[in-house]
């Protein structure tokens, strides 16, 4: 892969770099980009930035990265460990050459601004409230888990920062940018489609080293707040082993929270009621600040719970019946997550929801559990199949005048089929 150029412009509060891409065997490039606002110094390590983007995707394919412009010399020494550590983790990953001149010397005084990576979700909260009277700029970045289509859940979340910001007294830096696109090779953009979740496994931990490291004239420190505690520790795209070795010299990359699991860290942050004003956990990309269907949205709801602070949770509106949490199917990469649920309701003694958890753990058998399990292994065969267009047709059948409105339109019946179908069936009873 080549980058052909790096260019960089500034203009009405927004500092923008862009990065012509030529993958290997590809027909034409593609562009990489980054739009930043709140900016109170002017970008720099630009070279840095996006080798860090590119080089895992680059790994997938096997082809090295050349870069058109001088490269730190601790980020190149850098990059070579936190290669042989992912190729060590991952089969599909080989080692690349990162094709630059290096410069000169070596990094200069670190500027005294702390950022922290800032999605206003459990980790983050987290770290800032740990990190408060040190850190100086919260980074909130558009193109991750949000949407670059999703203009409803950037306008809501990015207001919800902006006040955490005023509120603690820290600098607001908002990224917004297209690197998951076209470096996260589940999307498939140019090169082999992966099958798997590229970016949660290889590379988030980088893509956010990315963001930060243009702002090295602003900060001396990005810290990046942890998935997993120590003993929960797995090959994953950011780990207290890895994202240290994305730093370029200018900016030390601290991995923050590992010695807390997420019940601890909701107990911790529920005596803020900013933080549970504002905090987003969901990973769909849906206009909500929370879609409070997901299993990372059901889950915070019962740590919540858990931890008394569910009633002040602001933006979890929704009452979720006991039913709907015991009819989960965890995956087996977040059990660790129910069994700490399941050790907190033992320890303050809530036994309904320790029945819940001993549910979704297995350990006690549901009905409803049952009846979920068979839902899901049914969804692939032919009686599934069948039962799934008998329901959705029973739906627009008989559709109430409450949810009309999700099966209107053409082919679903609206409020005023409703009626005259209510109407019809008074006449009959009549």
């Amino acid at each position: 892969m080549e980058i052909l150029d790096i260019s960089t412009s500034a203009g009405n509060g927004v500092a923008t770099v862009r990065a012509r891409v030529q993958p290997r065997g590809a027909a034409e490039s593609f562009e990489l980009w980054y739009n930043f606002e709140g900016l109170d110094k002017p970008l720099d390590g630009v070279n840095e930035a996006v080798a860090a983007a590119l080089v895992v995707p680059c790994m997938a394919e096997g082809e090295p990265l050349s870069m058109p412009g001088r490269v730190s010399p601790i980020f190149l020494a850098n990059v070579a460990k936190a290669q042989r550590l992912l190729t060590g983790w991952y089969d599909d990953l080989h080692p690349v050459r990162v094709r630059c001149p290096a410069h000169d010397g070596v990094a200069r005084h670190r500027p005294q601004g702390v950022i922290c990576c800032f999605s206003a979700g459990v980790d983050s909260w987290y770290s800032l409230l740990k990190h408060e009277r040190r850190v100086t700029h919260l980074l909130f970045v558009r193109g991750f888990d949000i949407g670059l289509d999703n203009d409803v859940l950037w306008r809501t979340a990015r207001s919800n920062a902006e006040a955490v910001a005023t509120q603690l007294g820290k600098r607001l830096v908002t990224c917004e940018t297209n690197l998951r696109d076209v470096a996260d090779k589940s999307r498939g953009q140019w090169g082999k489609t992966f099958t798997g979740d590229f970016w949660g496994e290889r590379l988030h931990g980088a893509a956010i080293a990315s963001v930060a490291l243009m702002l090295r004239r602003m900060i001396g420190e990005l810290i990046l707040p942890a998935t997993h505690t120590y003993t929960q520790l797995l090959p994953w795209g950011t780990s207290p082993l890895l994202d240290p070795l994305w730093s370029d010299g200018y900016v030390k990359i601290t991995h923050d929270g590992c010695e807390k699991d997420r019940v601890a860290k909701v107990r911790s942050l529920a005596a803020s009621d900013i933080a549970l004003a504002t905090l987003r956990v969901c990973y769909v990309n849906t206009p909500e600040i929370n879609c409070g269907r997901c299993e990372k949205c059901l889950r915070t709801v019962m740590t919540l719970k858990l931890c008394r602070a569910l009633e002040r949770a602001k933006t979890f509106p929704r009452p979720v019946p006991l039913a709907e949490l015991r009819g989960m199917i965890i995956p087996s990469h977040l059990r660790h997550h129910y069994v700490a649920l399941r050790e907190e309701a033992r320890r303050i003694g809530d036994m309904e929801m320790l029945a819940t958890t001993e549910i979704l753990l297995g350990e006690r058998r549901s009905a409803v559990q049952a009846s979920a399990r068979l839902r899901r292994a049914m969804r692939g065969t032919v009686f599934g199949q069948v039962l799934r267009t008998v329901k959705q047709a029973w739906r627009t059948a008989t559709v109430s005048p409450i949810n009309a409105h999700r099966y209107g339109g053409p082919g679903g019946a609206t409020d005023s089929d409703w009626k005259a179908r209510r109407s019809s069936v008074a006449d009959h009873k009549g």
